[in-house]
């Protein structure tokens, strides 16, 4: 485990750090091998610090002194450091601690080697000073910094608990050869990457030592194979008592919290008796049945170098290692061949831990590559450390990436601002598939026939129209009926009333038919939920199914073009209009897959229609961004017509520009602090009239939130009577959310889960089913039961190179449902016509079973152990995800700083903009919610953005909000360059021995079916722009 904290003064951190946590006495005597601390860093030496660590020395460094008593810097006001601690895993510190591997311990010791290797490369890689710029403060890298390295072998509970504190100053040597203060937000932000780090490095030194791992765990956690679970379970459990005791006196403060742990501490240890404490905890390891000798006898045995070997001996040595430590995938050699792994026995060519670190960073590119367009270097290579694979460290995949990289197999980004080389990489595919889209968007301006013609659309869209359109919604509308392109874009803030625009499109269709104008067209409604489909259904009055659904039925027609169900389908769409809604959670593949369908089926336009200030796609790409980046033709519905006060109003305007922390102020006492958001804004809503409850909904950001949300509500109204009845005990499923190569490691099956199995897996022989999972062998197969038959897979034979997800994996959990309950499904159910995230009311539970009254207002009953009572879950919460789309008159949004990946601006922009009248916003320090909000924007990636070819949402993009209302179509920014599918051509070379692909690829095609030209699905390629019609120009947007 790896921890970072600022250090409070650099006196205090000397008395701290220079002894024990909590002794007084000098706790590190005699021949002890925790007594041990060093000085390191590249600028220790010209520090004046080398050696042990003295509380002299150390108070000076971290006071900005050297230690020849010179001042290197004005600390009036700033931090004297940081405490990096690394905390070995609690197996690690039985081994060294309990059972006496002094192997492990010490200045020479694995734990102290694996802190230096990640110190090493924190300094390498992380180490900043900033420099003025243009007026500006720029971080520039140093590859410098002053630490010390001091080892503790106690937690605060005085279990056994080996950890290194690296006291880092807050000084390093710039460029310019002076001492500066350290820039240390990287080593803040990649925090959990250098855990992995560690970890990695730490796993690999207790390997050497010959112990067996087993990876546990996030961040590449593990434990040593052969300690008892029960013995690393008591030697954890004081931190537990220590948190109880102090919430029994309503302590929570770090200071607080080291006063119950002296209080409470068994009375008969104590530090100053060093030889006591030991004996207590070898005392407690013998109850258990273990003292350790064996293990180290057995490490001592396996680590054990052949001597006198020859050369010849050593290679077969080697070889057979690499079959040893890579078993797992030997199958994959006569199998479909990993375009990420080097062919046949080159993968051998270095070490066995290079020929590993081929399959980790391999699965890692294809792990980031399902959710974003482009990767962080960083983050790409804990991912690969995570999957703990013997022997791989850092040096291994960072060599592995720039070999990828000069191969051409993966691209790097383009340099950013005061870095020295590239941070981001992407894929060819990813480049691949965003020019595709581009290039049909170019390709079919000028090729669709107007509905209305252009001069007269305006009038006659609001002579068709029930409503009277504002003049953002006359001009979509009048865009989609005039426009001569084939695809078109609608950039609508959120309640800008898309849904009446699209209805009036859908009317001026109509009477256009009725005059004999046009043929009788139709529009046609995609969204991603059933709740968006429905919206789209009663909103505007048009026909819509799923996206998921339309491109299940009609994907076959990209290569069937003959037959006759080929010629019907497209005799049905050739006077259809596509319009897909919140366009913007569109990923990369699905544009594609719906361009390419829109034209193979004769589709007469494609329609997007959004707000890219909103939710991204969950999987890779910002589709959506890049076509208004890339030169669609648009129109901008920049009215807000959903908040009904100045508050909201003005709220809603700062989210959708990224000012959420101004927005929280805006909202002034409407935010509340709490602990627990979650469990307040619950509370909240119960506190409520019945009449206020059905007006208000509650939002939460994440999975554990909702539950609490979940939860609470059906404590409150089971309490107060509104739920009925003793209740019913489900065992649901929740599905283990990890990414389709992830399901390829045995390390993520346990015992207990559920695996469905959606098609036919040839390779591991499965057919379609559900599966249990009985548990993992020691060399990576998955034991399952299926009715009673057991039968063993091996994950690492699933095919790495197909994309669609075919496993998908659960855990079981149990709810209890009461008459009255609101559930959610969690899957669909089609001949039910139950639709997943759809809601449901519990309306009565019998001997028969449950019945239930659907959104749809259907009632049924679903009989004791059908599968839908396994695939639900309580529905009182709705995460932001499904409540893009909804409108509520008024909100409770559960804001939690500990969730931060989902505290976003994104999601925030999608939760205050739900609401007309009243909104509450929940959080658990405003100040940190702010600072997460300001920092991070939650917009996806873009392969062609990470390599400087398009500028979606950087400075000066067309990411930039638009003040205007009813904007005329354009046909997007003007780029300083030029884009097309030939520019693929100036990337790097593909390896020699992917030749056959390397000319694919030069013809701008790929695995997905992409092409330069796109001839062959029916639409023809002109690069004319088509005139955008007249549109109203008055502005009606909200000033700021």
């Amino acid at each position: 485990m790896h921890s970072i904290a600022s250090i409070g003064s650099a006196g205090g951190a000397a008395g701290y750090y220079g002894k024990d946590d909590f002794a007084s006495a000098d706790y590190y005597a005699g021949e002890n091998a925790a007594d041990y601390s060093e000085w390191g860093g590249a600028a220790a030496e010209e520090a004046g610090v080398s050696g042990e660590v003295t509380k002299t020395d150390l108070g000076k460094i971290l006071g900005g002194q050297l230690a020849s008593g010179e001042k290197v810097a004005d600390y009036q006001g700033r931090r004297p450091g940081y405490d990096l601690t690394f905390s070995a895993p609690k197996s690690v510190s039985i081994m060294a601690l309990v059972a006496g591997d002094k192997r492990i311990l010490g200045e020479d010791g694995a734990h102290t080697k694996a802190v230096r290797a990640t110190m090493a490369w924190i300094e390498k890689n992380l180490a900043e000073t900033r420099k003025d710029v243009d007026g500006k403060k720029v971080p520039v890298k140093t590859g410098n910094l002053v630490y010390a390295l001091v080892q503790h072998d106690t937690s605060r509970a005085l279990d056994p608990q080996l950890h290194i504190h690296a006291l880092v100053a807050n000084l390093t040597k710039g460029p310019d050869g002076k001492w500066q203060a350290l820039h240390a937000d990287k080593i803040w932000s990649n925090n959990t990457v250098i855990g992995s780090i560690y970890h990695a490095f730490l796993r690999a030194e207790m390997e050497k030592l010959g112990y067996q791992i087993e990876t546990k765990g996030k961040h590449g956690t593990f434990e040593v194979v052969g300690v008892p679970k029960e013995l690393m379970e008591v030697n954890s459990q004081r931190r537990a008592e220590i948190l109880k005791a102090a919430a029994a006196l309503g302590i929570s403060s770090p200071k607080g919290l080291d006063g119950v742990t002296v209080r409470t501490r068994d009375p008969k240890l104590s530090l100053e008796d060093r030889d006591k404490l030991i004996a207590d905890w070898r005392e407690k390891a013998a109850s258990y049945g273990f003292d350790g000798k064996e293990l180290i006898a057995a490490a001592l045995r396996a680590s054990a170098a052949p001597e006198n070997a020859s050369t010849l001996q050593r290679g077969y040595a080697f070889m057979a290692e690499v079959v040893r430590g890579a078993r797992e995938f030997v199958s994959n050699l006569t199998r479909t061949p990993d375009p990420l792994v080097d062919k046949g026995v080159a993968r051998f060519a270095s070490s066995p831990e290079a020929a590993r670190a081929q399959f980790a960073v391999a699965s890692a590119i294809r792990i980031h590559a399902q959710r974003e367009a482009a990767f962080d270097v960083n983050r790409l290579s804990k991912t690969a450390l995570d999957l703990g694979l013997k022997g791989v460290t850092i040096q291994h995949v960072t060599e592995r990436i720039e070999k990828l990289v000069e191969q051409g197999r993966i691209i790097s980004g383009v340099t950013r601002e005061g870095e020295t080389s590239w941070t981001m990489v992407t894929t060819r595919e990813a480049l691949q598939a965003e020019q595709h889209i581009l290039d049909r968007i170019e390709a079919t301006k000028g090729q669709a026939t107007p509905i209305v013609n252009a001069e007269a659309a305006p009038d006659r869209v609001q002579a068709a129209s029930k409503h009277e359109l504002n003049p953002g919604q006359l001009a979509a509308a009048t865009l989609i009926v005039s426009s001569t392109d084939k695809i078109v874009a609608i950039q609508g803030v959120a309640g800008s009333g898309k849904s009446t625009m699209l209805q009036a499109v859908s009317q001026t269709f109509e009477a256009a038919a009725r005059v004999a104008e046009s043929g009788g067209k139709r529009l046609h409604g995609l969204a991603f939920q059933n709740k968006m489909v429905g919206d789209l259904k009663e909103g505007a009055g048009i026909e819509a199914q799923t996206i998921a659904s339309f491109i299940w039925q009609n994907e076959r027609f990209l290569t069937d073009k003959t037959s006759p169900a080929a010629i019907e389908k497209r005799a049905e769409m050739k006077d259809t209009i596509l319009a897909v809604d919140e366009a913007s959670m569109l990923s990369t593949d699905d544009m594609v897959k719906l361009i390419n369908i829109a034209e193979a089926i004769g589709a007469d336009k494609l329609v997007l229609v959004g707000d890219r200030k909103q939710l991204g796609s969950i999987n890779a790409g910002k589709a959506f961004s890049l076509t208004q980046a890339g030169g669609i033709t648009i129109t901008w519905m920049n009215e807000n017509l959903r908040q009904k006060t100045d508050q909201l109003k003005t709220v809603a305007a700062l989210a959708n520009v990224g000012k959420a922390s101004a927005a929280l102020r805006v909202l002034g006492d409407k935010v509340t602090t709490h602990e627990n958001p979650a469990l307040h804004a619950a509370e909240r809503w119960l506190g409520l009239a019945p009449e206020e409850r059905a007006l208000t909904a509650v939002f939460s950001s994440g999975r554990e939130s909702r539950a609490t949300i979940n939860n609470r509500f059906q404590e409150g109204l089971a309490a107060e009577g509104t739920l009925k009845g003793e209740g019913l005990t489900l065992t649901v499923r929740e599905r283990v959310n990890l990414a389709s190569e992830e399901l390829r490691y045995a390390k993520n099956y346990e015992k207990g889960q559920i695996l469905d199995v959606t098609g036919k897996i040839p390779e591991l022989g499965l057919q379609r089913g559900t599966f249990t999972v009985m548990g993992v062998t020691p060399r990576g197969k998955v034991e399952l039961d299926h009715n009673g038959r057991r039968l063993k897979i091996d994950p690492q034979k699933l095919d790495p190179t197909i994309k669609r997800d075919r496993l998908e994996l659960s855990v079981p959990k149990q709810i209890r449902i009461h008459e009255g309950d609101t559930i959610r499904w969690t899957e669909k159910d089609k001949d039910r016509d139950l639709q997943r995230s759809a809601l449901a009311r519990v309306m009565s539970i019998d001997g028969k079973g449950v019945t239930v009254e659907t959104a749809s207002k259907q009632v049924l009953t679903l009989q004791h152990g059908d599968a839908m009572l396994s695939r639900l879950d309580l529905g009182y919460s709705l995460n932001m995800h499904m409540a893009q789309g909804v409108t509520a008159d008024k909100g409770i949004m559960a804001l939690s700083s500990a969730e931060t990946n989902l505290t976003n601006q994104q999601l925030f922009n999608v939760g205050v903009t739900r609401v007309r009248s009243d909104l509450t916003v929940v959080v658990n320090d405003q100040e940190k919610v702010s600072r997460q909000l300001d920092r991070n924007t939650g917009i996806k990636t873009s392969a062609l953005e990470t390599v400087g070819r398009i500028n979606i949402d950087g400075p000066g993009s067309s990411g930039a909000a638009s003040t205007g209302n009813g904007s005329k179509p354009t046909s997007g920014q003007t780029m300083s360059f030029s884009l097309s599918s030939s520019d693929l051509g100036s990337l790097p070379p593909l390896p020699r021995f992917e030749e056959k692909d390397a000319a694919r690829y030069a013809k701008g095609g790929d695995d997905m079916g992409l092409s330069k030209k796109s001839d062959d699905l029916g639409m023809g390629d002109s690069a004319k722009g088509a005139k955008g019609p007249p549109v109203p120009e008055k502005n009606l947007s909200l000033e700021l």
